[in-house]
């Protein structure tokens, strides 16, 4: 457990490293989790295009069902961090948090991959990439609770400063999932060839293993630190009040996602094959930006609870720094370079094209994304969780759903859902913004300071 304080007057470099120091560990962790993503597609696409469309469809509407699973790791997250910085006990958090993760898992382990199928029929996949993506799920859904259960505890070691563990264990995982969804997409080794359900095992595998390592911190060493069994009403009940509006937002926002990605398979496979590829590829850049936004989070969770408004202030503008020079960086990188990343996922050349133009619209975007995950993580840290439920249900929908809607009814390109995405994700950090500096000045302005001394 470890208790970051940031002094309204630190110098740059000074709170800069400790924002690295959080923020490095969370990348290496997305990165890998990148990595076990981008595995999965570059192993099933020696199958087919409809087996890549099939396992990234997959993974796009799984992020709805993920959505549940904010509500225990944004408030085990939030809390733990708050009750850090003000030098309380966070156990009863975490037992919480625990309990709540597996009991909202539950419905998933039986109803789950059903749902899933239901949306991506709803939202146009084609029967081949169904039936595939059902393959796929089968082994990923029998194994929802642990996944539940290790993302709970990555929350409490974020929360708590504790960046590093995490990233180790992300470490093993990473290798548990690419071995096995090698070994049993291509049936070797002596193991049965499943092809797309063997990536999906590669994933359950996983986080069998993810949740056995955190077990046996907890168990052998209290990591992150001390729980006792027992729960605490006060605890659960303000968890769900921090936790549900982020929940809500990922569930509105995800599944908005994925109506936007049904427009897309509309105009066919090798369009939708061409979105996937260029989402995997934009992550690299976007884990860089989201490492930062988990460090800010951290550090404004941790001074809010420790009542250091202004050093929270101080550290929320050093994370947008240099989060939007690093993903200005990776904005550009993309747009110079797109074809010879892509080339790695699929050699058809239409696909590429698809996906080198995809890559050149959203480059134009990444310091805005910078903006939006930045400000949304610092909001989050001071518990205003119902903030990001509103900007992310206003924005997809009125920038980017309905203008994409109507505009493919004239013009059935890809280009134009694209070109919105770009867009909405402007206004949606510009949005942010507002509402932290906002936030910002009624924290400032009893301490009789200045707001504008210290912009956010």
């Amino acid at each position: 457990m470890r208790r970051i304080l940031v002094s309204p007057d630190e110098p740059f470099s000074s709170v800069l490293k400790k924002i690295a120091s959080l923020a490095a560990p969370v990348v290496v962790v997305n990165l890998l989790y990148t990595v076990e993503n981008t595995v999965s597609l570059l192993l099933v696409s020696s199958l087919s295009a409809s087996a890549v469309a099939a396992v990234g469809f997959s993974l796009s509407l799984l992020w709805f069902v993920y959505a549940l699973m904010a509500l225990s790791y944004a408030g085990t997250n939030v809390l733990v961090a708050q009750r850090v910085g003000a030098g309380k006990d966070p156990g009863p958090v975490l037992a919480a948090g625990l309990t709540l993760s597996f009991l909202l898992s539950l419905p998933l382990f039986f109803k789950g991959r059903e749902l899933l199928l239901t949306l991506m029929e709803l939202l146009g996949a084609s029967e081949t990439v169904r039936s595939l993506a059902s393959a796929y799920l089968k082994p990923v859904f029998w194994f929802i609770p642990l996944g539940f259960l290790t993302n709970t505890f990555y929350g409490a070691y974020n929360g708590a400063g504790d960046t590093k563990t995490p990233m180790k264990v992300a470490v093993l995982m990473n290798a548990v999932h690419v071995l096995t969804a090698y070994a049993l997409i291509n049936g070797v080794w002596g193991l049965p060839r499943l092809g797309v359900e063997g990536a999906g095992w590669g994933v359950a595998l996983s986080e069998a293993t993810g949740f056995t390592a955190y077990l046996l911190l907890q168990l052998l060493l209290k990591k992150p630190f001390p729980v006792k069994p027992g729960l605490e009403k006060e605890v659960l009940l303000r968890m769900l009040r921090v936790g549900s509006p982020t929940a809500l937002e990922r569930a509105v926002t995800t599944l908005s996602f994925n109506l936007f990605v049904g427009f897309l398979a509309r105009l066919g496979d090798e369009v939708l094959a061409a979105h996937q590829i260029g989402l995997r590829v934009e992550s690299f850049s976007f884990m860089l930006g989201f490492g930062v936004m988990v460090a800010t989070t951290t550090l404004v969770g941790q001074n809010y609870g420790a009542k250091n408004y202004a050093g929270a202030v101080r550290a929320v503008r050093v994370s947008l720094l240099s989060g939007l020079l690093v993903m200005s960086l990776g904005g550009l990188l993309l747009f110079l370079f797109p074809e010879p990343v892509v080339k790695l996922f699929t050699r058809e050349p239409r696909v590429v094209e698809l996906a080198s133009l995809y890559l050149r619209v959203v480059a134009l975007s990444q310091p805005a994304m910078a903006l939006a995950s930045i400000y949304a993580g610092a909001l989050k840290g001071l518990g205003k969780t119902q903030i990001p439920l509103f900007v992310n249900t206003f924005s997809f929908w009125s920038f980017r759903i309905l203008p994409s809607w109507l505009l493919l009814k004239l013009y059935p390109s890809p280009l134009v859902p694209w070109g919105a995405m770009s867009v909405e994700t402007w206004l949606r950090g510009l949005t942010y913004a507002y509402f932290f500096k906002r936030e910002a000045r009624k924290l400032l302005a009893p301490t009789g300071k200045d707001p504008k001394q210290e912009r956010p």
